[in-house]
């Protein structure tokens, strides 16, 4: 069964700048924003049915035989859209070292960010990420500390970004995204940040809630401290899309492979006539970013349109992508079961 998900539909900015595509993460609000199921992607049908509960059901037909083998039914990846009108808060997140002996977890939070957009009224949108300076742990504690945000920011790295860029966010860096971004966020599927910058317009951290539920220091240790040069951040961190295959007028471009991280991978998919596809015993989740076409595959056939969520599970085998004029996807792909057992 391919899975149209319920999609949002906001036409105006509000306090929430994510949405959160084929999740079976349940989201980790703090205090009284908790809410049981927030974050659980649901089925586009007529019954709140939600991803999660079908992927427990079938778990083989939906995700593979060998991700089953290795995460069990857990789909081993987080996907986002995310649109900023501010800048966002400057936090970090556990690696899954860190995670396996504080947290029970065997995932960490290891992201990378793809730009779609950005706002025409911004200037220099920019992403922050990573020391490029020298900074102890006791300086950069007494930063947050004091919440001095504009030292925080003062010590990252500023980077100008624009649509097509690809920026790889190891566990661990601090990093914030500025105003006027619109991205496909790929993420290991947990909800843990660790928040250095507690203030936000509608709502402020208390310390307690800052430190996934551990001692200040012990959270902060998680912070890779490393400096980065200026070269460094463009050779480790951005990465540069390449053109896979090509078949007539339709090409598929690898924006972030298991070559950079076994945790998540990421595509475009450009559609003019046909491009031929197989699962290969792994599910994928594709966003319709432009265009509207079909997808056929050996249970029927699938349309397309824009803006429009689908989970393509592992059991669907060979498929094919068809459209009379340009149809652009974007294609997620989770945690690389052969990088999780070598």
């Amino acid at each position: 069964m391919i899975a149209l998900l319920s999609a949002g539909r906001r036409g105006e900015d509000t306090e929430f700048p994510e949405e959160w595509v084929g999740s079976t993460v349940q989201a980790r609000n703090p205090g009284p924003h908790y809410r049981a199921g927030e974050g659980l992607a649901l089925i586009a049908s007529g019954d709140p049915l939600t991803l999660r509960s079908v992927i427990e059901a079938h778990p083989e037909e939906m995700l593979g035989a060998a991700h089953v083998g290795v995460f069990g039914t857990n789909a081993a990846l987080l996907v986002k859209l995310l649109d900023t009108a501010v800048r966002l808060m400057i936090h970090a997140h556990p690696s899954q070292e860190f995670a396996a002996r504080h947290l029970g977890t065997c995932f960490g939070k290891t992201e990378a960010w793809f730009v779609l957009g950005t706002r025409p009224e911004t200037e220099e949108p920019s992403v922050y990420i990573a020391f490029r300076e020298e900074v102890s742990r006791g300086r950069y504690r007494a930063m947050i500390d004091a919440q001095d945000t504009a030292s925080m920011l003062g010590v990252l790295h500023r980077v100008p970004v624009k649509p097509g860029d690809v920026v790889y966010v190891r566990a661990g860096l601090p990093h914030a995204i500025g105003a006027g971004v619109f991205m496909v966020e790929l993420q290991e599927p947990t909800d843990f940040s660790i928040m250095l910058e507690r203030g936000a317009p509608n709502y402020t951290f208390r310390p307690d809630e800052s430190f996934l539920g551990l001692d200040e220091s012990l959270a902060l240790s998680a912070v890779d401290h490393r400096v980065y040069r200026p070269e460094d951040v463009r050779r480790e961190l951005i990465v540069r899309p390449r053109t896979v295959r090509a078949e007539g007028a339709s090409t598929e471009t690898e924006l972030l492979g298991y070559d950079t991280t076994g945790c998540f991978a990421g595509r475009r998919l450009e559609v003019t006539g046909s491009l031929a596809g197989d699962t290969q015993g792994r599910y994928f989740l594709l966003i319709v970013l432009d265009g509207e076409g079909t997808l056929r595959h050996s249970r029927g056939e699938t349309r397309l349109a824009r803006g429009m969520q689908l989970f393509v599970p592992a059991s669907v085998g060979t498929h094919e992508f068809r459209s009379d004029r340009p149809m652009v996807i974007f294609k997620s792909m989770p945690a690389d079961v052969q990088a999780s057992v070598s």
